[in-house]
Formats: structure tokens, C-alpha cells, sequence
């Protein structure tokens, strides 16, 4: 895994790079940390991807909105954590589709909460590979998979805005996905990363509801906590 630490304050960069030490070692993680002085620097030496960036905002030359607006020319899956001394400027990171940001000084558990949330979404990087039922291929990454659906002999992946039919068994297409897709029911595998409620024997993945059996409803609780709770 690579994480780039980008800030001007040579004391700032030694503080994250100490903070993330810590966090690989506690994690039992394998994290090789890369510095930048400025936000210049890192967009134009922007040559291979990095897993999590952590992006200083007030630098000279370039500041690090600017530099994040580079990097998502060439690099769309980068998870961008921005650093700040006033809030109000990391509501542009929407913009650049940063997943978080922490206000100076950061803290050890600052870091770790946003590490924490970076690491969950590592994984629906992965892509899977569909057999579509009545010919052809498809590639989808694991993020853009809201639910899948058993369907007699056939499993149904949903996306946003497309269904996917694949002859195979729900249990076979269980073992492709990772452990942030869990089973509300017999009939249906939730992607964790889009459930947006539990409102009593429903889930919500985004606005859509998929019901919760009784014999599942508590470990299946128990995974939404866990995975939006931390690692």
C-alpha cells in the first residue's frame, strides 16, 4: 500500500509519517509512506498511483485543491484525505472527490478514524468479472456493485443503473465479492459501502429497501456497525 503525505511543514510531514508508522504497525500493514514538500512537486511528479493521499490545502505555489484537481486527471481512485486549518475550505473536495479531511493539528486518532474509513474502500477497487447470461463479458469494480439478487438458476448484480444477469449460484458469487458484501436473506448479498439505513426489517441500499431475515438480522447489524464503526 502506498500513502503520500504531502505538506509544505517539514514538521507537519514528520508527524503524519510517524502517525502512519504507527498505524501500519498496530494494523500489522505493509505502508511505504512518500513525502512531497509542495503541491506542485507531487502533481507533476505524479507518476505512479498512490492508495491514500494526505493533501495539505494552504501551500505557496500550488495549493493542494489545485494539486488534487491534477492528480483526478490520471488517477480517479486515489482515496484523498485533505488537511486544513479552516473547515470551511475542505467543502471544495467534493469537487475533486476527496473521501475526507482533518483540521490542523492533526491528532494519532485523527489520523487513524480517517485511515480507518480509507481502508474499507480499498478493497471495492478490485474488479470482478461477469459471464452475462446470453453472451459477452463485463468488468465491474466491486464499488459499483450496489446488491446482487438470487434469482432461481440465475444471480443478478445491480449497479446504480444497470442489471447484470449471470448464470451461477448466489453461494458461487459470494465467494467473488469481498467481506464488505454481506447477506441480509437468503435471496440477496448487500454491498456495505452503499447501505444508507436500517429502518426496522429493512435495509437501505441507497433508496432501494431489501428485506432482513430474523435469522439474519443480527449478525448482519453487526456488520453494518463493524464496517462503518471501524476495522
Amino acid at each position: 500500500m502506498r500513502i503520500a503525505i504531502v505538506d509544505d511543514d517539514e514538521k507537519q510531514r514528520k508527524a503524519l509519517r510517524e502517525y502512519v508508522e504507527r498505524y501500519s504497525g498496530e494494523k500489522g500493514l505493509d505502508i511505504v509512506c512518500a513525502e512531497f514538500d509542495s503541491g506542485l512537486n507531487f502533481s507533476s511528479d505524479y507518476n505512479e498511483p498512490f492508495d491514500i493521499i494526505l493533501l495539505d490545502i494552504e501551500m505557496p505555489h500550488m495549493d493542494g485543491l489545485t494539486a488534487a484537481q491534477h492528480v483526478r486527471k490520471t488517477d480517479e481512485e486515489a482515496e484523498i484525505i485533505f488537511i486544513t486549518h479552516m473547515a470551511q475550505y475542505a467543502i471544495k473536495g467534493y469537487e475533486v472527490n476527496a473521501l475526507d479531511f482533518m483540521v490542523k493539528p492533526v491528532t494519532y486518532f485523527d489520523l487513524s478514524v480517517k485511515l480507518n474509513r480509507a481502508m474499507r474502500t480499498l478493497p471495492q477497487r478490485s474488479p470482478v468479472k461477469l459471464d452475462v447470461a446470453g453472451g459477452g463479458t463485463q468488468i465491474l469494480s466491486l464499488k459499483d456493485i450496489h446488491y446482487v439478487e438470487g434469482s432461481n438458476q440465475y444471480v443478478v448484480y445491480h449497479t446504480l443503473d444497470r442489471e447484470y444477469k449471470v448464470h451461477t449460484s448466489l453461494r458461487a458469487a459470494e465467494e467473488k465479492l469481498g467481506k464488505s458484501f454481506v447477506r441480509c436473506n437468503n435471496s440477496f448479498i448487500v454491498n456495505l459501502s452503499h447501505v444508507s439505513s436500517i429502518v426496522g426489517n429493512d435495509v437501505y441500499v441507497g433508496k432501494v429497501p431489501l428485506p432482513i431475515s430474523r435469522a439474519r438480522k443480527k449478525d448482519f447489524v453487526c456488520s453494518v456497525n463493524r464496517f462503518f464503526g471501524g476495522l
